[in-house]
């Protein structure tokens, strides 16, 4: 009888994730048109992982939890724009780790993440930051109990400004 009390709130989980991915997304989008760019908010993700190293798309699949045919597509706008690269690995031919471009660290430098216009970092804000370092905690643990999520909780835990 007590896991049925975990549906409800499993599925009003899912559709805050889904609403908190479209309000992330559209102020990436904002922001990135603002400076002349315009790429998904998966296509700038990709990029902020290149940021810090070369990945091949089955690296940013495992990572992302997005179908390979999605990052094959995203990836090749990413290279018509000239932000990114594929390249080849002399070790191994099959192998063709990406990377950003010149051009694409200079967009990464000049959008970043996340601003204080950004309505995620002022929503943030109105919560306080001890319930907003809560929030990223339980989120970091929830995250953790999924398939590849203890890899991704890693990337993600890191230090950072103010952490």
């Amino acid at each position: 009888m007590e896991k049925e009390k975990f549906y409800p709130v499993a599925m009003e989980l899912q559709l805050y994730a889904a609403l908190l991915l479209k309000f992330f997304n559209q102020a990436v989008e904002n922001r990135l048109r603002a400076h002349g760019e315009k790429i998904s908010g998966l296509q700038y993700g990709i990029l902020q992982m290149l940021q810090f190293e070369s990945l091949t798309i089955s690296e940013i699949s495992q990572r992302l939890g997005f179908d390979l045919s999605t990052l094959v597509r995203s990836v090749d706008a990413l290279e018509r724009k000239d932000l990114a690269r594929r390249n080849s690995d002399p070790n191994d031919r099959r192998r063709n780790p990406i990377s950003l471009t010149a051009r694409g660290r200079e967009l990464m430098q000049k959008a970043p993440v996340i601003t204080e216009a950004d309505p995620t970092f002022q929503a943030l804000e109105s919560l306080g930051l001890e319930s907003a370092t809560q929030l990223r905690d339980l989120l970091r643990e929830l995250i953790k109990k999924f398939p590849e999520g203890e890899l991704v909780a890693g990337l993600m835990s890191g230090p950072g400004p103010n952490q």
